[in-house]
């Protein structure tokens, strides 16, 4: 193997990577392609919100149908499973909203509990 074959390669790759930076940048400098992105994610943010709280609504609907069938106590069943489902869809769109830029099923930590159970003064009087 000669030394020019291995020089070849390695330019290639570095004007690939010098390619790849600027247009890196260009897009975080406020390059309408970087604008597409955020647009797309707050779209489908909105349609993840929308579609939460319909489905909510739709399966506590069919669950309030099925027990008036199975009941037969109907239209209560539904209607209140209807409004169970309102209330479900309401609390989803909440903690999607109010969740934004953590991720699912994460909460921030509190510190009033202590590190570790050896640490509680009740424990040190005895």
């Amino acid at each position: 193997m000669d030394e020019r074959d291995t020089q070849e390669p390695l330019r290639d790759l570095e004007q690939r990577l010098g390619r790849a930076r600027r247009e890196r940048q260009q897009g975080a400098s406020g390059n309408p392609r970087g604008g597409a992105g955020v647009s797309q994610s707050a779209l489908g943010v909105a349609l993840r919100i929308g579609l939460e709280l319909v489905v909510a609504i739709v399966v506590a609907t069919a669950i309030g149908w099925a027990c008036d069938r199975w009941l037969g106590t109907r239209p209560w069943g539904m209607i209140l499973f209807f409004f169970l489902g309102v209330a479900a869809g309401m609390l989803n769109v909440w903690r999607a909203v109010a969740g934004m830029g953590m991720a699912m099923g994460y909460h921030q930590a509190t510190e009033t509990a202590p590190d570790r159970p050896g640490e509680d003064e009740d424990e040190d009087e005895e």
